[in-house]
């Protein structure tokens, strides 16, 4: 009788454990795969000095390149450089385009805001911040 007892409890976790399983391995993983292509485009920009070229790259694309480079080098603790389109040297970061004055800029450089735009101090990022506070606050 007890190993009755023993064998079901076993079988009862044992099921559990599938069923958690398969729960946690369907659906959306919030990975690459929930990014689709042609949703947003990124700015990106070569760093060398003698190339400087700025292009966009679509978000899933650029998201993939990363991934790659980071498998390759899986103790880097900073985000990899990809490779450029122009020279080929492994030299491209995230860029902005400034809305306001067009300026390109890596993105992330500012202590404040990543978008804010070193020439002009514009960034969209605080902007839909502040209309979304004045929203808050006139409703």
């Amino acid at each position: 009788m007890k190993n009755t007892i023993y064998v079901i409890v076993i079988a009862v976790c044992l099921l559990l454990a599938i069923i958690v399983f398969i729960k946690s391995r369907s659906g959306d993983s919030g990975g690459l795969d929930s990014i689709k292509r042609g949703e947003e485009m990124y700015w990106v920009m070569c760093n060398n000095p003698k190339c400087k070229e700025a292009y966009e790259i679509d978000k899933k694309d650029y998201y993939t390149q990363i991934e790659e480079k980071m498998r390759a080098n899986p103790m880097s603790m900073q985000t990899p450089a990809l490779t450029c389109r122009k020279c080929g040297e492994d030299s491209v970061y995230r860029a902005v385009k400034c809305p306001k004055c067009g300026h390109m800029f890596f993105h992330g450089k500012s202590g404040d805001f990543d978008d804010k735009c070193p020439e002009c101090g514009f960034s969209k990022m605080e902007d839909d911040r502040q209309k979304a506070r004045e929203r808050r606050q006139a409703g």
